[in-house]
């Protein structure tokens, strides 16, 4: 009790003063935080005084359980989709597809993975490289495993690859920087994501935060992994008959014959047995607002791994259909006054 008046009187003195208030960092001695310790040790051999100590000085970061509770897959989507599908980040994907031809060329090759979908994802990820995050991703982690609820088993096995993943590949796990759930690099990658599909391109250690070649193969490895298929489209408009009442259908991934029972078409030629996701948005045209259909492709559910929203799957293929002619486009344009 003594200690908690002194960080009251403390927190009181900062708020006179106008100072910041110290941040509240992990309290070892806390059960979850112990019992995690615990298992460290015990299951990867980490050295019990050295990681206490290292997660008694990481601070809890308030910032990033707001930020949990307010994703920007929560937004509606023409707002989602401003963010994203941009003709500044069309631009910048065509240029980045461009400057990383031979890298993305070799990554298609091997994974089947064009390179406008790679260029997307990692667009939307991380703006091309321009943003890895700003939250420390051990503080962002041992928050989200210790001190929210909801999802704090899912945190604490993140937080045990990550350190694991620190002491792989000799990170010092207190200066990675992170997005607010703990993804890392120009991919972000979860840590146990970095651990099982990163992959080491130019032969010097799997490198997302700086290695192109590594960062686009590893994008593309993940792809690939979870059931992309080469040349096949990603998604598909729907056409919905006068008699169809798609309702209770949007949001269900199902055989593609029960959409075209129910009296929705797209113009996709896949089997009737093929697992496919109707997905319904709100576009505001003109001032009105309009109702969509789209169909998601075997590769949009391969997309929806990377991120398990809808939106971020619609908006990752959007945007890979604008930089691919936007590519071609500038492939023209460059043809044409070399002429």
């Amino acid at each position: 009790m003594k200690h908690l008046r002194n960080l009251c009187i403390l927190a009181a003195a900062c708020l006179a003063f106008g100072l910041a208030t110290p941040a509240r960092a992990i309290d070892t001695s806390e059960p979850a935080v112990a019992a995690f310790i615990t298992k460290m040790v015990q299951d990867h051999h980490f050295d019990r005084k050295a990681l206490t100590g290292l997660l008694a000085e990481t601070p809890f970061d308030p910032d990033v359980i707001e930020r949990m509770e307010s994703p920007a897959e929560a937004l509606p989507w023409s707002r989602y989709r401003a963010i994203f599908v941009t003709p500044e980040r069309i631009a910048a994907g065509s240029a980045f597809v461009s400057e990383h031809r031979q890298t993305l060329a070799a990554a298609k090759k091997k994974y089947g993975v064009p390179a406008s979908v790679i260029a997307a994802i990692i667009g939307i990820e991380s703006h091309f490289g321009r943003y890895k995050g700003d939250f420390s991703a051990l503080s962002a982690l041992a928050t989200l495993a210790f001190d929210y609820p909801r999802r704090a088993d899912f945190f604490r096995r993140e937080l045990a690859k990550y350190l694991l993943l620190c002491r792989k590949n000799g990170f010092d796990p207190r200066a990675l920087e992170s997005s607010y759930a703990g993804a890392l690099g120009a991919g972000q990658f979860i840590p146990s994501s970095y651990l099982a599909y990163a992959v080491d391109a130019d032969g010097d250690g799997s490198d997302m935060f700086s290695s192109w070649p590594d960062i686009v193969s590893s994008v593309a490895n993940y792809l690939a992994v979870h059931g992309w298929k080469a040349g096949k489209p990603v998604v598909a408009r729907a056409q919905l008959e006068p008699s169809a009442d798609p309702d209770h259908l949007a949001g269900r991934e199902l055989p593609a014959r029960e959409l075209r029972t129910a009296g929705i078409a797209f113009g996709a030629d896949v089997a009737g047995n093929t697992s496919v996701r109707l997905v319904e948005v709100e576009v505001q045209e003109g001032g009105s607002e309009e109702t969509q259909y789209w169909v998601g492709l075997p590769n949009f559910l391969v997309i929806m791994r990377y991120n398990h929203s809808p939106l971020y799957a619609l908006a990752a293929s959007q945007l890979a259909a604008a930089i691919a002619r936007a590519s071609a486009s500038d492939e023209a344009a460059l043809a044409a006054r070399q002429r």
